[in-house]
């Protein structure tokens, strides 16, 4: 999650939105692990996996990355380092001209 965060701050005051959608634990212990983290982005609970069955999520953790149109331009499996150069120049393309 700090790379997330970093990655976060790093777009603030663009055309950017990060949301995290903890599945399947109770609110109790996701709200815990925000009051032990400095997290600024939206996280949201999905405590039945209803939404996260939607969008075919298989397993943790799942990126998916949605382009300034709303069209699905990519998931990514596994840990990444989010707040890499390379990450942001993706970012960049995906939000497309400003």
């Amino acid at each position: 999650m700090p790379s997330l965060e970093s990655l976060y701050r790093s777009f603030k005051g663009e055309p950017f939105e990060l949301l995290s959608i903890d599945i399947e634990e109770k609110k109790d212990t996701v709200s815990r692990f925000l009051e032990d983290n400095t997290i600024s982005f939206n996280v949201l609970l999905d405590e039945a996996g209803a939404v996260s069955s939607q969008y075919g999520v298989r397993s943790t953790p799942m990126k998916i990355l949605i382009d300034a149109k709303g069209n699905l331009a990519g998931v990514s499996l596994g840990y990444r380092e989010w707040d890499s150069d390379e990450m942001r120049t993706l970012i960049k393309l995906l939000a497309g001209p400003t």
